[in-house]
């Protein structure tokens, strides 16, 4: 009542009610407080066809009694007033005695259950010659009536009666009451719902496009290139470049091994992937860097041989076809089941032209229609497809490019209480567990497609982190040796107050590329010199190789 009181008009309504003070058929209505002021008392009344009979009183307070004495202001029930139970015999429809316990499994005759005589894929229905009917459809079905004989205590007789024609043949026998259901791989579509009755799905199901996959001896010649994706070879070259810079940079001054070209610096640093390099190396900012960088060399070659390994041993199954709009582009033949409504689907949703779908037959068959290439994809359902790859994973994928349909069910006549009685024992058997089971039974994959596993390329995404660490070392190391080369630079060679920063830096990049190599006496007779204890080499005062004189050194890092 308090949103009443928003507006005018609405309190001036509540206020009329709150007013409201007379007798009805359930008591006296009066308010208090803007509560009933009386407590309501309810007569209960047993309806039996044309006529009634009244039974005992109700109210909140006292609950079902036998009458409510009034005394003025106050109520009392009288005859042992029970909140829960009415206390005298009910008349429930049918002439009942007891409590109905709602809906029962009634069938009364024989359910006449049809299926298809002749089916694609025979793990669904098969039908022997002497009549007998097995596949997964039909056990699913057997569990069902299992369980609703064992809830309702009630046997459910039931006969198969193959039948051979298309699948909206098989239903219109449901429609024109020849049988009493249909069990077998019918798929759930809206057009049948209209006419029958469906329970729940006890598989899924859709539309999956099988294709060939590429034979592999045309992706073998470049798949040492496969273990990393083109980024990773890219960022890959980018480091090693940027660490071949850095380790010149900081031997270039002090290590007669690093004072030609660039293709010394570019074979060292490439020679420590795969094996021991000769040039020794002077300072200590370097031998930094190139520990970090022996490491990343070490994760990636490591990783590297992983992948290329797993690939070479691991088929990658790629398909010929990866999508619809190529076979629509090319005009290409695609194959379905002619029996099915695959075939209006392909026309109609998706768009093929009627001439170039082709009926494939039978499971066998597809294969013999690839190889001929009559098709270049099939369409088939999810459940057959899953059938089909687990005998020939080896030969065909399929394209995560689905088209999803209601699954599939069994089918009773429109109205019919049957279709919820199995749908709630589809349900049972699923959240069972039991359904899983004869999924496993039936569709179980061959051993060797239980290993197809496709190995990714590494990416950077998987390595960003370990070139950030041997980028960043290198950075910070040659940041230390340009502060270090600037610090010794200002003790040996001053600048003078009237020079200007150009003249500085020219000044300083010659420093940095003539300076002076540091070294010991050189022998008497000015020939080679070797440290016993690092066991250098340098050439001294040459004409390939000038020595500075030996007042001037560098400290080294």
């Amino acid at each position: 009542m308090k949103t009443l009181t928003n507006n005018s008009t609405s309190k001036m309504l509540l206020e009329n009610v709150l007013l409201s003070n007379f007798t009805g058929l359930s008591g006296e209505i009066s308010f208090e407080d803007g509560e009933l002021s009386h407590t309501p008392v309810f007569r209960v009344v047993n309806v039996v066809g044309k006529s009634y009979k009244e039974l005992n009183f109700w109210s909140p307070e006292f609950g079902f009694s036998e009458s409510i004495i009034d005394k003025g202001d106050e109520k009392s029930g009288d005859g042992g007033g029970n909140m829960g139970k009415l206390g005298v015999p009910m008349n429930w429809p049918g002439e009942l005695q007891g409590v109905p316990k709602g809906r029962e499994l009634l069938t009364g005759h024989i359910l006449k259950i049809g299926v298809p005589a002749i089916t694609s894929f025979e793990k669904f229905v098969k039908v022997e010659p002497n009549v007998t009917v097995s596949g997964f459809c039909i056990e699913v079905f057997e569990e069902a009536v299992d369980f609703l004989t064992k809830k309702y205590d009630r046997a459910i007789p039931y006969e198969f009666k193959p039948f051979d024609g298309s699948y909206d043949d098989l239903i219109n026998q449901v429609i024109n009451k020849h049988f009493d259901a249909v069990v077998g791989d019918v798929t759930i579509l809206a057009n049948r719902s209209t006419y029958v009755e469906f329970t729940q799905p006890y598989a899924e199901s859709g539309l999956s496009m099988i294709v060939p996959v590429k034979s592999e001896e045309s992706q073998k010649a470049w798949i040492f290139l496969k273990p990393f994706t083109t980024n990773m070879w890219l960022a890959t070259c980018a480091i090693f470049l940027y660490t071949m810079f850095m380790v010149w940079f900081l031997e270039h001054q002090s290590n007669p091994d690093f004072r030609g070209p660039l293709s010394t610096t570019l074979w060292f640093t490439f020679s420590t992937i795969f094996f021991t390099h000769g040039e020794k190396l002077h300072r200590n900012f370097t031998r930094v860097a190139i520990v970090v960088w022996l490491f990343v060399v070490f994760i990636l070659s490591s990783s590297y041989t992983a992948s290329l390994t797993s690939m070479l041993t691991i088929r990658n199954l790629e398909p010929t076809v990866t999508d619809i709009a190529y076979l629509k582009k090319y005009n290409l033949p695609v194959g379905c089941h002619d029996d099915s409504f695959v075939r209006k689907y392909l026309e109609n949703v998706i768009g093929f032209p009627p001439g170039n779908i082709k009926d494939v037959g039978k499971e066998d068959s597809i294969p013999e229609e690839f190889e001929s290439q009559n098709i270049y994809a099939a369409f088939l359902e999810i459940p057959y497809g899953r059938v089909f790859l687990s005998k020939y994973c080896n030969k065909y994928t399929t394209i995560d490019q689905t088209f999803r349909f209601g699954g599939l069910g069994f089918v009773f006549p429109k109205g019919s209480p049957l279709a919820a009685f199995f749908s709630e024992a589809i349900l049972n058997i699923s959240e069972s567990g039991k359904l899983k089971d004869l999924e496993k039974e039936w569709f179980s994959s061959s051993p060797k497609c239980s290993d197809k596993t496709k190995t990714e390329s590494l990416s950077l995404h998987n390595f960003w982190g370990l070139f950030l660490i041997t980028g960043g070392t290198s950075t910070i190391v040659f940041l230390l040796f340009l502060v270090n080369l600037l610090r010794n630079y200002k003790k040996k060679n001053p600048f003078s107050s009237d020079e200007n920063l150009w003249s500085r830096i020219v000044k300083l990049t010659k420093y940095f590329k003539n300076g002076p190599i540091v070294t010991s006496a050189p022998k008497a007779d000015g020939g080679e010199w070797r440290s016993s204890s690092m066991d250098y080499v340098y050439v001294y005062n040459t004409p390939e190789l000038p020595q500075a004189s030996p007042e001037t050194e560098i400290e080294m890092a």
